[in-house]
């Protein structure tokens, strides 16, 4: 009996045994199942994240970027810092607002990297007139392009020409309303002619910026030949009151030229002399006269370089086309602009004057800064 309670309790304990085991195996197998749910849930969740990164309202806990995710992330960071491999997108913003005879600044910071660079601008819209002859022509020919590249949007240029045209003969003009100009302008960047043009005419056209005045070419070398300046002055400023008169300083003949008379030795520098005697002791004196525009010294400086008497065309009087007209051109141009003569790429409007660009910019240069003397270049070879 005892073996037989034996044997029944040892079976009872094996099923016991048995049951347990088996449950285990059953606990074991569900969580299995659980846990493997959870990871395509994981799965599925980052995939859905993935699919909506390039929705900008959509967002989740799980969109941890990859290695490869944070290594772009970090160059891009980097060329949004590093101002040598960013792309600039430049901000722009005035610093100093552009005015007649002054130019402006603006200051562009690329709103990416913070480099930034500061540039002088011009004003947007200019009109000239100038009441001259052929030494006007020669001086403000090529001053449209010059202008168009420093980024004068609107350009009007006139002159008034009759050749060899005396101040005299201007004050003549003007009190017998005589119609004897050819008008020259420029306002879309060719010149066109119109014959038989009335100097009253073009003053009450109106809304000129700047008119200027000069002397024929031997009178402006002589005092007595200034009897009329006041004349015109007046004249011009009580037509157009708003506008700047300048004074256009022109050049004295070459040495070997037909015109350098012995009255001046055949010394160019001594007529030079008197040119700017009469501007400083007489055209400085009228008050209306707002300034000066030293193309003649511009002429004289570049004629101290290897280019000497080449300035001029073969009559020593007038300037050449290929370089002297721009050695005229950028003088007005940096006269009235403010801007420095170094601001416009010559190569950009001819490619054969700009081989003596820096001829042509350190002659002008130096006669901005010193109108009524003669300096030396430092291009003699």
């Amino acid at each position: 009996m005892k073996k037989l309670v034996c044997l029944s309790l040892s079976i009872c304990l094996i099923l016991t045994l048995f049951c347990g085991c088996n449950n285990n195996n059953d606990t074991q197998s569900n969580y299995s199942e659980v846990v493997i749910t959870e990871e395509v849930i994981i799965d599925n969740t980052t995939n859905t994240s993935n699919d909506a990164q390039g929705d900008d309202n959509m967002s989740s806990a799980t969109d941890i970027p990859s290695k490869s995710e944070i290594s772009t992330s970090s160059d891009d960071i980097s060329s949004k810092t590093d101002p040598q491999n960013c792309s600039h997108k430049y901000n722009e913003t005035i610093e100093q607002t552009a005015q007649l005879f002054k130019a402006g600044t603006k200051k562009y910071s690329c709103q990416n990297c913070g480099d930034s660079y500061t540039k002088e601008y011009t004003v947007e819209k200019l009109k000239i007139l100038a009441i001259g002859n052929s030494f006007s022509l020669n001086s403000m020919w090529e001053l449209y392009p010059l202008l168009k590249q420093a980024g004068v949007k609107e350009i009007d240029i006139a002159i008034m020409y009759i050749g060899g045209c005396s101040l005299d003969q201007h004050w003549e003009n003007a009190q017998n309303n005589s119609a004897n100009y050819q008008l020259y302008r420029n306002n879309s960047g060719s010149w066109k002619i119109t014959d038989n043009y009335l100097l009253e005419t073009i003053l009450q056209e109106g809304g000129w910026d700047i008119i200027t005045l000069q002397n024929k070419s031997e009178h402006a070398a002589q005092q007595s030949m200034f009897s009329n300046l006041d004349n015109m002055v007046s004249y011009v400023n009580g037509k157009c009151p708003d506008a700047k008169i300048l004074w256009h300083m022109t050049w004295a003949f070459t040495k070997d030229s037909k015109y350098l008379n012995t009255k001046y030795d055949k010394d160019d520098t001594l007529m030079f002399k008197n040119i700017t005697d009469c501007v400083q002791n007489i055209v400085t004196k009228n008050q209306k006269i707002h300034s000066i525009v030293p193309v003649g010294t511009a002429v004289m400086n570049a004629r101290t370089s290897k280019l000497s008497d080449s300035i001029n065309q073969e009559d020593g009087s007038h300037l050449s086309e290929d370089i002297g007209y721009y050695v005229g051109a950028y003088t007005w141009f940096s006269a009235i602009t403010g801007m420095s003569v170094y601001d416009v790429n010559l190569s950009a409007i001819n490619f054969g004057a700009s081989q003596n660009a820096d001829i042509i910019c350190e002659s002008v240069q130096n006669a901005l800064n010193n109108p009524y003397q003669i300096t030396q270049s430092h291009y003699k070879n």
